[in-house]
């Protein structure tokens, strides 16, 4: 019984305080606006960092910790230990693989594989288009890929799997022209039905086509963009010598795994002791590089725009902290005759307080409808980032809702010091102020 009194007490002083804001409507209508202003930015502010977290959060589909990239080069004819052709006794292919199998066996690596351009963070950016057969070929007009070039280890070097959590390598080693694909080409290409077993080809006449082996979950080439349509070809026997043939020993990437983190001096020192082995005929490691600084060095830039975008945000969030606090604190002490002619004539200093902070909550609501037309105005003028994260309504809850708890506490801050000194006053002050 209790209960319902307090609900209907409550709902009769919301009524309340609704007829006095209107009542007050031409020195409320100020400060209305200044809230509409800003919880539109503040709105928008919250929507951008909202994508920029989901985004740098998002699994990534691959692990590079604990991985390097060897750096090959190749020695010229003046060299000390150059192999002229006329010695020659084997090709460039052969000689990579033989220096792949040697780091392979070295006890501190787990398992290396060779890349063109397509190792994370590598910057790769070979993009074409893909041709399902029988399936909607009409689906693949302007709808482009990315082409990674890599052999059947790099799944285990950068421990990916499939949908189902299968070890991907042992389904393309032995294959006859596999493909990886991830699950949005799946999705896009056959309607969310299993893409195993599928063909697809690079050509226009379909001819050549590539058999589909297996289906990653998701990959993203950047910490900050969104998961990819991405197409895995394998580099094994003809198509790895033609690789090699084309682009040289030079451009290609080994990635290798090692069984524990190791620092930049230890690799070092591992080159050192190995530098015997790390050589077969003209072809030699001559560098490496940890994949994580390799990382860092290509996300600085956008770490540090995102950086600057963040304290532009904490400085504009200040302001408004400012100038919403300063409002309300004015707007309150203002009011001080108000709240002495309450006390005298009964109110208890909690019964107040409440007043004080819905009216202030009060004022707040009624951007509510206004911020909703700005919201799906933005949305329609296509002004949201839409192409990394989708218009969802989890995403407009949750921007909305850590938006109006910030002004909301701004608001209920500037009311509480006021208050909370006005309330204290003496008997005789009230009665002064009636």
């Amino acid at each position: 019984m209790s209960c319902q009194l307090s609900t209907i007490n409550y709902q009769i002083m919301i009524k309340h305080i609704f007829k006095i804001i209107w009542a007050q409507r031409k020195s409320n209508g100020w400060i209305l606006g200044e809230l509409v202003i800003v919880m539109c930015a503040l709105w928008f502010m919250m929507d951008k960092l909202w994508v920029d977290v989901r985004c740098y959060n998002a699994p990534m589909g691959y692990d590079i910790s604990n991985t390097w990239r060897f750096k090959l080069s190749t020695l010229s004819s003046n060299a000390p230990g150059y192999v002229p052709d006329s010695l020659y006794d084997s090709n460039a292919t052969q000689d990579l693989l033989k220096l792949m199998e040697r780091i392979r066996q070295e006890q501190e690596v787990e398992e290396v594989c060779v890349t063109y351009w397509s190792m994370p963070y590598s910057n790769g950016s070979s993009w074409g288009t893909l041709l399902p057969l029988g399936a909607d070929t009409s689906k693949a007009v302007g709808q482009n890929y990315h082409k990674l070039k890599v052999s059947p280890s790099y799944f285990d070097v950068f421990r990916m799997k499939d949908k189902e959590g299968r070890a991907i390598t042992p389904l393309v080693e032995n294959a006859y022209r596999p493909l990886v694909v991830t699950a949005e080409a799946e999705d896009f290409f056959f309607g969310g039905q299993s893409a195993i077993g599928r063909q697809i080809s690079e050509n226009d006449d379909l001819s050549e086509p590539f058999t589909i082996a297996a289906v990653l979950p998701t990959f993203r080439s950047n910490d900050f963009d969104r998961p990819e349509n991405c197409a895995f070809t394998i580099l094994k026997g003809e198509s790895l010598q033609e690789f090699v043939k084309n682009f040289g020993v030079r451009s290609a990437e080994l990635s290798v795994r090692t069984k524990r983190p190791m620092t930049e001096d230890e690799m070092y020192v591992f080159l050192e002791k190995t530098a015997d082995r790390m050589t077969v005929n003209n072809t030699f490691v001559h560098g490496v590089t940890l994949l994580a600084d390799q990382r860092d060095d290509q996300l600085r830039f956008t770490k540090n725009e995102n950086s600057k975008k963040l304290s532009m945000m904490a400085f504009l969030l200040v302001n408004v902290f400012f100038g919403i606090v300063g409002t309300f604190w004015l707007r309150t002490e203002r009011r001080r005759s108000e709240i002495g002619l309450r006390m005298a004539i009964g109110s208890s200093r909690g019964r107040l307080g409440e007043y004080m902070y819905l009216e202030g909550l009060g004022l707040l609501a009624i951007t509510v409808p206004i911020l909703l037309v700005f919201v799906f105005n933005m949305a329609f003028l296509d002004k949201l980032d839409s192409y990394r994260e989708p218009l969802s309504i989890l995403r407009f809850l949750v921007t909305l809702s850590v938006s109006y708890l910030l002004m909301a506490g701004m608001i209920c801050m500037g009311i509480w010091f006021p208050v909370r000194k006005s309330v204290k006053m003496a008997p005789a002050e009230a009665l002064h102020y009636e």
